[in-house]
């Protein structure tokens, strides 16, 4: 057991989009697809899934695929987050959930648990959405978060922040690509406590990308970071590579 949770962010509003970004087709499945099945392929040991805006929709997403595998090293691959190829972990159950707040817990045999919550200050923003992710695991030992609309973030680039986590056991830690800081985003549950006391927008940026933090570690990967999933353009920018 790795003691790290993924946590995956999936409540937000897609104003800029103008429609669910999350459901999105891409690859024969979804933008969200192709999102949890890369985490959910990774050494994490649970997932933890914030929704909010159109919470049934992204919620059935996961409760009625059927079918997929892991993610590529080019990103999700669009599979579903039923199965990954992670079959010689054994999985533990997750912490209890408060009453009210899970919607949906499922344990499979070589697959990490996976809890659905639902935010219900989504509109707040993702700090509001993280918080409510890390109030439900307090036996995590630290948590990699992704946002839902990344369709194209690495397992391995997951695992090699969990790797991190077991050499240095860092307060918190970035992905450092070769064009740009993007997620995964590690946090120790010392940094989630240090940022309850933040407000305002962008806590998660200024904490740990524009504040030069020594306590924040980069983890280089040697790639382009991936894509998310903002705008039409976005979007349009993405399917251009899937169709390379």
């Amino acid at each position: 057991m790795s003691g790290v949770t993924g946590i995956v962010l999936a409540a937000g509003a897609s104003e800029r989009m103008g429609e669910s970004k999350l459901l999105l087709p891409y690859r024969g499945a979804t933008v969200f697809d192709a999102t949890i099945a890369a985490v959910t392929a990774s050494a994490v040991d649970r997932v933890i899934v914030v929704t909010g805006a159109r919470a049934e929709e992204v919620e059935t997403l996961i409760s009625s695929s059927s079918s997929g595998g892991g993610a590529d090293e080019r990103g999700g691959g669009g599979q579903s987050c039923r199965q990954s190829p992670v079959a010689s972990r054994q999985p533990e159950r997750s912490s209890p959930v408060p009453e009210g707040r899970k919607e949906e817990q499922e344990s499979r045999d070589g697959n990490p648990s996976i809890v659905v919550v639902r935010n219900p200050d989504y509109r707040r923003g993702n700090m509001s959405s993280l918080l409510t992710a890390t109030a439900v695991d307090l036996a995590a030992e630290a948590f990699i978060v992704v946002p839902g609309d990344m369709p194209t973030i690495r397992t391995a680039a997951l695992d090699s922040m969990i790797g991190l986590w077991f050499e240095k056991g860092p307060w918190a830690a970035v992905t450092e690509y070769h064009d740009r800081i993007a997620h995964p985003f590690l946090l120790s549950h010392t940094a989630v406590d240090a940022m309850q006391q933040m407000t305002g927008e962008k806590v998660l940026g200024r904490l740990l990308v524009d504040s030069d933090d020594e306590r924040v570690v980069r983890l280089s990967i040697p790639h382009k970071a991936p894509r998310d999933v903002n705008t039409p353009e976005d979007y349009e920018a993405l399917l251009r590579v899937v169709d390379q």
